[in-house]
C-alpha cells in the first residue's frame, strides 16, 4: 500500500469584512484596574449588538487598540487577557465623523490552576465547556484566550520567518532515524506553513486522500476555536504533571461518524500563568489497516512580548503500513516504519526589522561514543531529552547536536542491541553556552557488563548465569507485555535463588513487561536450554539456546 505522507498547519479561514464608507473610529484603553496602569498585549474585540465579533486587535505599550474606519452601529468593546478577567464595556453608538473613546478596566483573574485536581471531573467530557464552577470550563477559558489570540496573530501578521522544515524516515520499533531531510526557507509570510479550513477537515477528516496518496493534518488555533471542531468533540480535565508544572485538557470526538478520521489529545497549560504550552494529538477512526497508536503530533505555541502568538515547533508522525495475507487468507497489516515530518521556526522578525523571536543556532553538544574497549564506536543513537532532535554517531564515532540554545540539556545515548532488552543508560546533563560547543564521551557499557548488573541484586551460585530478553510482535516489531517467558532444561538441579513466578527441577516462568522485556538469573550454562512465549494460550515457536560460560550470560529475542 503505498501512501505518500504529508503535513499542513492550518491556519485561519479569512471571511471578508465589508469596507466602511464613513470615517468614524473607536479607541479602546485597556488598563489595570489595580494600578491603572495600561495593559500591553490585551486582545481587543468590537462587538455588535448580538455579541457577534467586527473587529479585533492586540494593544500597544499604551493599551489602546484603534479601530478606524467603523459602520454607524450599536457597539460594545470586550478586552481579554490569559490572568485576567475578562471586561467589557456597555452599549455605545458610533455615528458622525468622530472617534470614540472606550475604557476597560481588567482586574487581575481570580483563577488559579493550582488548587484544580483531575480526580474532581474524572471521566466527564463536555461539549463547549461553560459554567462557572467546572474546572474543565476554567481551563478552556484561559486556553480559549491563548488560541484566541493565535488565531489573530495568523490573520493579522506579516512577518519574516526563517524556518526549517524536515523530513525523517524512522524505525518501526525503536523510532530511531534511519533517513532525514531539511529545508530551511526564509521570507515574509503571514504563516509559515499551509492550511485547510476547519468545516474540511471535520467534513472530510483529518486524514485525506489526494490523488491516491494520503495527506494528515495538524489542527491549529483556528480549528481549535471553531463552531465545526466544537460541535464535534468534548473536553475533559485529562492530568496534572506536577514536576513540569502543567495540567492537561483533554479533548476526544463525540459524533457517530465512525468512518472519518479524526482526531483527539490534550492541551497544556502551565498551572503558575495559564498560559497555552503545546498541544499533543494522536489520530482515530484511520481504520482496521492502520494503526493509530503512534499516529500523532505536537503542535507548540508561544507568546510573544508584544502579546501576539506564534507556533515555534510542530511535527506529525505517520505509519507506513503493508497489508499482507496471514491464516486463512485473513488481512494482516504489518508497520514497516514510520515518517515523521515537521518544522521549526528559528527567527521571526516584523516588518521593520525587530526580532520578535529567535532560537539562535549559536550553541550545541558535540562529542564521541566508544566501547567498553575504547573503540570507537558508529550507530549509536544521540539525543536530547524533551525534544525530537537526535542524530547517530558516524564512522569515527563522531556526533553534533546544534541549533541548541543556552540551557542546561540531558544527552540520552541508545545502542539499539541494548535497547532492544530495554537497557538504555541514564542521561548525561550537559550546559549549552552561547556561541560554544559543549564536549562530552560516553562508554557504552558491554553486553557482559549489562548481564552482570542485571542480576547483581540476586543471589546465584558459581556457574549460573543470566538470560535477557524482550518478546516482540512478528508483524509489527512491537513489545508484547504480559506474555508468559517459559525457559527448561534437564540435567540441572542445584537449588538457587530464583526470581520467578514459579520455579521448579527443570525450568523458570517469569512475565514480559510493559515493554516485553524479561529477565531470568542463575540459569546454567552449557546446557541447551529451551524458552517459549505464551499469550492468550497461544505458544510460540520453541526455541534452543545455550549460555557459553565465557560471555556470563546471554540475550534473547522472542518473535510471535
Amino acid at each position: 500500500m503505498h501512501r505518500s505522507l504529508a503535513l499542513r498547519v492550518l491556519t485561519v479561514f479569512v471571511t471578508t469584512l465589508p469596507t466602511a464608507t464613513s470615517a468614524q473610529s473607536v479607541l479602546l484603553r485597556v488598563i489595570r484596574a489595580e494600578s491603572s496602569e495600561p495593559l500591553f498585549g490585551a486582545l481587543a474585540y468590537l462587538l455588535d449588538e448580538e455579541g457577534q465579533t467586527v473587529r479585533a486587535s492586540l494593544t500597544d505599550e499604551r493599551g489602546r487598540a484603534l479601530f478606524v474606519g467603523v459602520d454607524e452601529a450599536t457597539y460594545r468593546g470586550r478586552a481579554e487577557m490569559i490572568g485576567m478577567a475578562t471586561a467589557e464595556t456597555s452599549l455605545f453608538v458610533v455615528g458622525g465623523d468622530t472617534t470614540i473613546p472606550q475604557e476597560l478596566r481588567m482586574e487581575s483573574s481570580a483563577i488559579s490552576l493550582e488548587g484544580i485536581e483531575v480526580s474532581a471531573e474524572a471521566n466527564r467530557c463536555t461539549s463547549r465547556p461553560s459554567g462557572e464552577g467546572m474546572a474543565v470550563a476554567r481551563i478552556w477559558e484561559e486556553a480559549r484566550k491563548a488560541l484566541s489570540a493565535a488565531a489573530y496573530t495568523d490573520l493579522s501578521s506579516n512577518y519574516r520567518y526563517v524556518t526549517v522544515r524536515y523530513e525523517r524516515d524512522l524505525h518501526p520499533a525503536t523510532k530511531a532515524v534511519l533517513r532525514e531531510e531539511e529545508a530551511r526557507r526564509e521570507g515574509y509570510m503571514r504563516v509559515p506553513f499551509e492550511s485547510l479550513p476547519a468545516e474540511n477537515l471535520i467534513t472530510n477528516g483529518f486524514v485525506q486522500e489526494e490523488g491516491g496518496d494520503l495527506v494528515y493534518y495538524a489542527p491549529d488555533a483556528a480549528v481549535l476555536l471553531s463552531d465545526a471542531f466544537l460541535d464535534t468533540h468534548c473536553f475533559r480535565l485529562d492530568r496534572i504533571d506536577e514536576g513540569a508544572g502543567l495540567v492537561g485538557l483533554g479533548f476526544e470526538p463525540i459524533r457517530d461518524n465512525q468512518n472519518t478520521p479524526d482526531i483527539a489529545g490534550t492541551l497544556w497549560l502551565d498551572r503558575a500563568t495559564a498560559e497555552l504550552r503545546w498541544l499533543e494529538f494522536s489520530y482515530w477512526n484511520l481504520g482496521p489497516d492502520v494503526p493509530t497508536n503512534e499516529a500523532g503530533g505536537r503542535v507548540e505555541f508561544r507568546r510573544m512580548p508584544a502579546g501576539t502568538w506564534i507556533v515555534p515547533e510542530w511535527w506529525i508522525r505517520m505509519p507506513r503500513v503493508r497489508v499482507g495475507l496471514g491464516r486463512n487468507d485473513t488481512r494482516r497489516p504489518q508497520v514497516t516504519g514510520y515518517h515523521q515530518t515537521g518544522g521549526r521556526v528559528l527567527e521571526v522578525r516584523e516588518a521593520g526589522g525587530r526580532a520578535l523571536e529567535q532560537r539562535s543556532q549559536s550553541g550545541g553538544i558535540e562529542g564521541v561514543v566508544v566501547d567498553s574497549l575504547g573503540t570507537l564506536k558508529p550507530g549509536v543513537r544521540v539525543g536530547v531529552v524533551g525534544s525530537n532532535q537526535q542524530v547517530f554517531t558516524n564512522a569515527e564515532g563522531e556526533f553534533t547536536i546544534s541549533g541548541l540554545t543556552d540551557g542546561v540539556y540531558q544527552v540520552q545515548f541508545v545502542d539499539d542491541r541494548l535497547s532492544e532488552v530495554g537497557v538504555v543508560p541514564p542521561p548525561i546533563t550537559r550546559e549549552v553556552i552561547r556561541g560554544e560547543l559543549s564536549y562530552v564521551e560516553f562508554h557504552v557499557p558491554s553486553l557482559r557488563e549489562v548481564l552482570l548488573e542485571a542480576c547483581a541484586d540476586e543471589p546465584r551460585e558459581d556457574r549460573a548465569y543470566p538470560l535477557l530478553g524482550a518478546v516482540l510482535s512478528d508483524f509489527r516489531d512491537r513489545p508484547v507485555s504480559g506474555a508468559t517467558v517459559l525457559v527448561q532444561w534437564s540435567g540441572f538441579q542445584t537449588s538457587l535463588g530464583f526470581r520467578a513466578i514459579r520455579e521448579d527441577m527443570t525450568g523458570l516462568e517469569t512475565t514480559s513487561g510493559s515493554d516485553g522485556t524479561f529477565r531470568f538469573c542463575g540459569l546454567p550454562s552449557g546446557e541447551e536450554l529451551t524458552i517459549t512465549s505464551i499469550v492468550d494460550g497461544e505458544e510460540s515457536v520453541p526455541r534452543t539456546l545455550r549460555i557459553s560460560e565465557l560471555d556470563g550470560g546471554t540475550v534473547h529475542i522472542i518473535r510471535r
